[in-house]
């Protein structure tokens, strides 16, 4: 038997203070990973262990904190750590992409859409160009 991943441990925190749901529009898990596992090593991991639909992944690394042991007196450092912010698909189950109007618009129905361009309004009949930008007659 192969084993997929080292012993790490994924910590699932279960209350993130974060409101994502009003403007982001699909879930976001928060896990608390070592510090060696990479985005992609996350990913695997949650996909092929937990089954997650998981479409992307965002780290934080963090140092840990220096404490004074009450007992002893003598300074502590906690382990550092790294937060794994873990995008799933959306209630659809489509991945929406980050610039969608922007995509959309760039559409050719949207663009033929768009107002006429300043060297067509140049063309237009009756139209007299502004002052200093006449053509030079030839005669």
């Amino acid at each position: 038997m192969v084993n997929l991943f080292p012993n790490w441990i994924v910590k699932h925190v279960r209350k993130p203070r974060m409101d994502t749901d009003s403007w982001l529009k699909r879930p976001v898990e928060t896990f608390i990973v070592s510090p060696k596992m990479t985005k992609m090593q996350i990913k695997e991991y949650l996909r092929k262990l937990y089954q997650l639909p998981v479409t992307a992944v965002h780290t934080i690394n963090y140092l840990g904190k220096m404490r004074i042991d009450p007992k002893t007196g003598r300074k502590k450092k906690d382990p550092d750590y790294k937060k794994a912010y873990v995008f799933l698909k959306d209630n659809v189950g489509a991945q929406k992409p980050r610039y969608m109007p922007i995509q959309e618009q760039l559409r050719q129905e949207a663009m033929d859409a768009w107002p006429a361009k300043p060297e067509s309004l140049l063309k237009l009949p009756g139209r007299t160009p502004a002052p200093g930008k006449e053509k030079p007659s030839e005669s």
